[in-house]
């Protein structure tokens, strides 16, 4: 996910505090310290308490389909003056696991705690979660609808869901997540699913 850094009329910064909620990282500003909830989406300890993080349109694609789109584009370089192989991944371990390393509570059955989620919230409607592995065995468009808002969820033939929109064409946040944790943050969540015999499957065109 990314947000705004701009709270109010002031833009912060922002780094990673090590503590952990719910098995959710933490974030702190360095203007107060205060501590932020990457999923409620807030401050939840110190002088900042109660505020809230604006949610922004992104996308996580594979490098191939970015730089087609935008073929000038800067990247971050790993020259970083330590010694480190940065193409190792530290948590691939943790993705193999199914068990959770810290507690959330109890845990939907939904789906597996680890399934990798597409989350979406909408302000008058609730939560959704679509599960990766299910929406990317189709290519084309999903049209739904959380609450009364549609939703329109648009994947490539390679898989990758390259946007989220509504009716109208406007991007519509949304965040990448494992199952346990979006659950933990959007209890009432509801979850899509698809087979052979749902009635949804006119929706994808």
């Amino acid at each position: 996910m990314v947000y705004s850094r701009q709270i109010a009329d002031k833009v912060y910064t922002f780094g990673i505090s090590g503590k952990l909620y719910k098995s959710n990282v933490l974030l702190y500003d360095h203007q107060t310290e205060s501590l932020w909830s990457q999923l409620m989406e807030k401050a939840i300890a110190g002088p900042l308490v109660g505020s809230s993080l604006k949610k922004l349109d992104s996308s996580r694609v594979r490098w191939k389909t970015w730089k087609k789109k935008h073929p000038t584009t800067l990247v971050l370089s790993d020259d970083t003056g330590y010694v480190r192989d940065y193409s190792i991944n530290p948590y691939k371990g943790y993705y193999l696991v199914g068990r959770l390393m810290f507690p959330v509570g109890k845990v939907r059955k939904d789906l597996p705690a680890k399934a990798s989620i597409l989350g979406v919230s909408v302000e008058e409607g609730g939560a959704k979660a679509y599960p990766i592995e299910v929406i990317r065995k189709n290519s084309g468009v999903l049209h739904d609808t959380i609450g009364n808002t549609p939703i329109r969820i648009e994947i490539s033939k390679d898989g990758e869901i390259t946007s989220v929109k509504d009716n109208e064409g406007i991007a519509v946040p949304h965040i990448f997540s494992f199952w346990f944790a979006w659950q933990a943050f959007h209890p009432d969540t509801k979850v899509y699913h698809k087979n052979s015999n749902d009635p949804d499957r006119k929706n994808w065109k």
